[in-house]
């Protein structure tokens, strides 16, 4: 895979700032970290689609939510995205 040079080192730099903010963290604290971004994932969605659905109940919302995780899942489940890791060059 090319990547160009200057997105390479703009990866990388993020990379590392993600590392040293992480490292000082206990292994609770990383967990509840993934917890929460799962979380506000997941208000963004609630959000996201009673915006375009104005009509729709608390109900229909949720079974929307059920609906786009049972999409992602087949997705994961069939392996169709996977982490490429960039040539060295």
């Amino acid at each position: 895979m090319n990547v160009d040079p200057e997105i390479k080192k703009l990866q990388d730099s993020i990379q590392r700032s993600k590392v040293q903010r992480a490292e000082p963290l206990t292994f609770g604290e990383r967990f509840r970290a993934g917890a929460d971004l799962y979380d506000e994932g997941m208000r963004w969605m609630r959000s996201m689609i009673e915006a375009e659905n104005p009509d729709w109940t608390a109900e229909q919302v949720e079974q929307e939510i059920d609906r786009r995780k049972r999409i992602a899942k087949k997705i994961d489940d069939a392996g169709l995205f996977q982490i490429c890791e960039p040539d060295d060059e």
